[in-house]
């Protein structure tokens, strides 16, 4: 049964004990839904997380329950990393409240858009980014030649995210 989260959102940085504990909750997550870590391992070594990596921690009573990420990819554009909210708290919109705290974060430190790479088989969480208005673009970088990869783009203004809804 789910239940409905007492919450606040907490800033930091990718090195967060809490945040790495996310993230190993994260792996053991898509190898359940891709059908095993053989099936993600050439990812293995794009999804290290480090001290550049700015993070929001949504926490339940100082437990950790959703998080998500970004780190710097040039001086305008930063990456959405490690999106993920513990299964059970799962349904009641975090994941997209972590992206807009993510996107209010980044447009505040100047920049201006904002990429992300996702797997084929997480429709949920395709369905999510395009919901917020991530539009598909040719997969960048590491994903150039990974055909399960759909990479995506938004443009975040400052004056847009701090007068919205999110």
């Amino acid at each position: 049964m789910k239940r409905e989260v007492l919450m606040e959102i907490e800033l930091t940085n990718g090195v967060d004990p809490r945040f790495i504990e996310l993230c190993r909750l994260l792996d053991r997550s898509l190898d359940e839904a891709v059908g095993g870590h053989a099936q993600r391992e050439v990812y293995d070594k794009y999804n290290g997380v480090d001290a550049t990596f700015r993070v929001a921690l949504f926490l339940d009573k100082d437990i950790p329950v959703a998080c998500g990420s970004y780190k710097p990819l040039s001086a305008d554009t930063a990456e959405v990393k490690r999106v993920f909210t513990r299964e059970d708290f799962r349904g009641q919109g975090l994941a997209a409240k972590i992206v807009a705290e993510l996107e209010k974060d980044a447009a505040s430190n100047g920049y201006r858009f904002l990429v992300l790479e996702t797997g084929k088989p997480l429709k949920a969480a395709i369905r999510l980014y395009e919901k917020l208005g991530y539009g598909r673009i040719p997969n960048y970088g590491q994903y150039s030649c990974m055909p399960l990869s759909i990479c995506m783009r938004k443009e975040i203004r400052r004056d847009q995210i701090l007068t919205s809804d999110h």
